[in-house]
Formats: structure tokens, C-alpha cells, sequence
């Protein structure tokens, strides 16, 4: 994913919908939610892209190794930033989000 990820406006919209981010209290990720507002094909090719970065994200150590959620959330934030510097702050926010909650 990493040589093919590429940002539009549909990428920074579905992460705020699949994890919930500005609309719910805590991470859900709801999949249904991107067919529903992208149609099956574009929804199903968003979900994997999501899936992937997530995956990506959630690599990082910073859980095992930092003193904090502060310092956590922010180390595996840069680590992903690195990999993918043209990835917007929405989308990268998100997926902290969730890192910071499931790792609470």
C-alpha cells in the first residue's frame, strides 16, 4: 500500500465515517457506513485502502515502549507520517484515535 496510496476527498470523508471520529465518543468501525455513502464498489475499494493503512498504523511499538497515551499517540502518529507524508491530518488523526483507544 505504501507505493500506492494516494489521497482524495472520498479517502479524508470515509475514514471519518468508518472509524467514527467526530461523531461517536470512541472508535467503531463501521463498514456498512462506506457502501452506504459510496455505493458497493467504491465503498468495498475504500474499506480495503482503510483496512491497510490501519494495519500499517498499528505496527508501530510506540504502545509497548512510550510512558504515556500522550507520547503513544504521537510517536505512532510520526511513524506513520513518515511512511506517508502526503496522508492529511484528518486521516492520520483517526487512525490515532483509535490506536489511543485500543491501546489505552
Amino acid at each position: 500500500m505504501s507505493d500506492t496510496f494516494t489521497v482524495d476527498e472520498d479517502l479524508t470523508k470515509a475514514v471519518a465515517l468508518w472509524t467514527g471520529r467526530g461523531i461517536r465518543s470512541w472508535p467503531h468501525r463501521d463498514d456498512a457506513a462506506l457502501t452506504r455513502e459510496f455505493g458497493e464498489a467504491r465503498g468495498l475499494d475504500l474499506l480495503v485502502a482503510l483496512r491497510s493503512l490501519e494495519t500499517e498504523f498499528y505496527r508501530s511499538d510506540a504502545h509497548l515502549n512510550e510512558p504515556d497515551l500522550q507520547a503513544m499517540t504521537h510517536r505512532a502518529s510520526e511513524e506513520f507520517r513518515s511512511l506517508h507524508p502526503e496522508a492529511p491530518s484528518a486521516l492520520v488523526d483517526a487512525l490515532a484515535w483509535c490506536y489511543s483507544f485500543d491501546h489505552r
